[in-house]
């Protein structure tokens, strides 16, 4: 099972181009070149992973399924001299608790609809920048032309160039790729104490993003709209009504005020985790 869908993604980093397969070199090699000229270069190892998605859902919920990764050993990377490496520790900043709950509620407003989507392959959508990170492919994801082509090479390495999950810094990396692609799209920043969060001011529209989870609110009928300008220059999946969204089931309902007037409500269920 986990060959089927380790084998499953791997396709998707060749075409996506996570790793320069032109360029393949021995380890050794690099680490002189670097020593040589003073340079650092980041030494690393991709592995392949299987965890369960939307484990908290119920059995057969589609939503619940086992998925195969590859990601960066970012616990373990050393220099060109074998010493631990230190890295920018960016830091990346989500958005907050707060803006997801208020994005909710100017769903909520009369006229208005929230929806959300996630990002495909977050990460790998923006480049790996800094210090040249060299990477050992894991046995499955060694091309077996490699042997007849490179016979020398006895432990091969090639380049990192997208932001691969588990390097320490990819999460800023893909943060700032989305932040100036959502700012092209005339989707404002609300400011350094709402990271994470923007406004468009002709739409109307509120939009909340924590790492790969993007949340739209505003004028329902403007959502398409949001929603394309998003996808010119950022992979995302499509939209759909507002549901399990980090973890929380998101609810829908509606209630009766004193005054007899109906208003609409959200429940924040996670009944699911204490099952």
């Amino acid at each position: 099972a986990w060959s089927k869908l380790r084998d499953k993604q791997h396709p998707e980093l060749k075409t996506k181009g996570c790793w320069d397969v032109s360029q393949v070199e021995e380890i050794h090699a690099v680490k002189a070149r670097g020593q040589r000229l003073g340079v650092t270069y980041h030494f690393g190892r991709v592995f392949g992973i299987c965890v369960e998605k939307g484990s908290e859902l119920p059995l057969g919920d589609p939503g619940r399924k086992f998925k195969g990764r590859y990601v960066f050993q970012g616990s373990e990377v050393k220099d060109q001299n074998w010493e631990a490496t230190i890295f920018q520790e960016l830091g990346s900043s989500p958005a907050a608790m707060e803006a997801g709950n208020s994005c909710d509620f100017y769903g909520l407003l009369p006229g208005n609809r929230s929806e959300q989507s996630d990002a495909e392959q977050a990460y790998i959508q923006a480049e790996l920048k800094g210090n040249d990170c060299w990477i050992t492919l894991p046995p499955e994801q060694v091309p077996a032309s490699w042997k007849k082509k490179y016979p020398h090479i006895k432990r091969p390495v090639v380049r990192l160039v997208k932001a691969l999950h588990g390097h320490p810094d990819s999460g800023s990396f893909w943060e700032e790729h989305c932040d100036v692609r959502v700012r092209l799209a005339g989707i404002e920043p609300m400011g350094a104490t709402w990271p994470s969060t923007y406004f468009h001011p002709k739409l109307n529209l509120y939009l909340v993003i924590y790492v790969d989870d993007f949340k739209l609110a505003g004028p329902k009928e403007n959502l398409a709209k949001g929603w394309s300008l998003l996808q010119d220059d950022i992979t995302i999946e499509k939209p759909q009504p507002i549901g399990l969204f980090l973890g929380c089931m998101h609810e829908m309902g509606s209630f009766k005020l004193p005054s007899g007037k109906l208003a609409t409500s959200m429940t924040y269920n996670m009944e699911g985790f204490l099952v």
